[in-house]
């Protein structure tokens, strides 16, 4: 066989693979309309809590991995509300899943550890 031939033979194959179906690495969900709501109207906080919670419920429903940051969003949130003990656990999972994330999780666990420190101590 030619080298012309060769070529011309592999061009569509090559052209063809790069037809193939595009397949997201995470689940996202509905995570970039929910945060530009939220930008647009912060009073949407609670949409988007929602929003991340449904990303993470999904990603996981399906075996997929989480997207980088999500837990650890869904956790400063989680502790803008005053719940400190869920969102140290949302701040463990992210530096479990993503390792590289370890010394910034690692500081809002003691961010959080400290706000539930201070919360319990002006619980009568």
């Amino acid at each position: 066989m030619s080298r012309s031939k060769v070529v011309f033979s592999i061009i569509p194959m090559v052209m063809l693979a790069g037809c193939a179906g595009h397949q997201e690495k995470y689940s996202w969900g509905n995570y970039d309309p929910s945060l530009y709501d939220y930008y647009k109207s912060p009073a949407k906080v609670g949409e988007l809590v929602t929003s991340l919670q449904a990303s993470i419920d999904a990603a996981s429903a399906h075996g997929q991995p989480t997207p980088p940051g999500i837990r650890a969003e869904y956790g400063y949130l989680l502790l803008q509300q005053g719940k400190a003990p869920e969102a140290v656990a949302q701040f463990q999972s992210e530096e479990r899943a993503w390792p590289e994330s370890k010394v910034f999780m690692d500081h809002m666990i003691k961010v959080a550890s400290s706000d539930q420190t201070v919360a319990e101590s002006k619980s009568p």
